[in-house]
């Protein structure tokens, strides 16, 4: 090969490559979009059979909590063997507890419970006031202007379904309470248990049940002589179906608010 310089050879920190010679210029609307160029780049990578891994492709068998149990106690060195295929474990019937049972014993005094949900047993509000003979802490805000405020419950075992049943009440001591109808057969313990979260619509109470819900509270608290809720007339005369329910024309239970019970427990 011959060292003398060509008519092309010039110094390689002089090379200006920005400018393309004409024979490689793509004819006008001849040039293929650089994002296509990438998005070919990515889907080939993605999808290229060197990259994946055999291993995702097996099929994903069943294997038994009850077996890894018995691998366990026999210390069968066998168990290594599942390693060489998919498995999803399946709970057998004898470590499940059933709800109702009386078989679990919870000891509260160190927890750190992310959700809670605290159903009454019977008719009333019982179930808001704490388990002491006097709470200074403790504090009921009604609040009935947020009928369409959903339950968010799709981990509670609330134990019926919630669809059309649910109205927010407000907040004590910083949990949501809600107010439900629940159906006589689940209050007469005849009714069988639903599934955590089962629920086949929308909480929100409808419209007639809403008003009903709100004069039933007015009715209650227009008899406690501390507080200021009044009610006009009688409770039925509220308009249950019309567009505007005119509160004011009944009660006043939506505009008075000092409902914020401390210690008198």
């Amino acid at each position: 090969m011959s060292n003398v310089p060509g008519p092309f050879d010039v110094p390689r920190d002089l090379v200006d490559i920005a400018p393309v010679p004409e024979a490689y210029l793509a004819e006008l609307g001849d040039h293929v979009n650089q994002s296509k160029v990438l998005e070919n780049i990515i889907s080939t990578t993605l999808h290229d059979p060197a990259n994946s891994d055999p291993f995702d492709d097996k099929s994903v068998y069943g294997l038994k909590l009850s077996k890894l149990e018995r691998f366990y106690k026999n210390g069968d060195p066998r168990v290594v063997d599942l390693l060489s295929n998919r498995h999803k474990i399946v709970i057998d019937k004898h470590f499940k507890l059933e709800f109702g049972k009386r078989e679990i014993l919870l000891d509260t005094s160190q927890t750190m419970i992310d959700y809670q949900l605290v159903v009454a047993n019977s008719i009333g509000f019982g179930i808001l006031l704490p388990n002491a003979a006097s709470d200074h802490r403790f504090g009921f805000n009604m609040e009935l202007k947020s009928p369409h405020k959903a339950f968010k419950g799709k981990h509670g075992m609330v134990g019926f379904d919630t669809k059309g049943r649910m109205l927010y009440l407000g907040r004590a001591n910083n949990e949501d309470v809600y107010l439900t109808m629940a159906p006589n057969a689940f209050l007469a313990r005849h009714h069988e248990l639903c599934a955590a979260g089962y629920s086949t619509g929308s909480s929100v109470m409808s419209r007639r049940h809403y008003r009903q819900m709100v004069m039933m509270l007015a009715h209650f608290l227009s008899r406690i002589p501390q507080l200021a809720y009044t009610v006009m007339g009688s409770v039925y005369e509220q308009d249950l179906e019309h567009e505007d329910p005119v509160w004011t024309f009944v009660t006043n239970i939506m505009y008075v608010h000092i409902f914020s019970i401390e210690n008198d427990i």
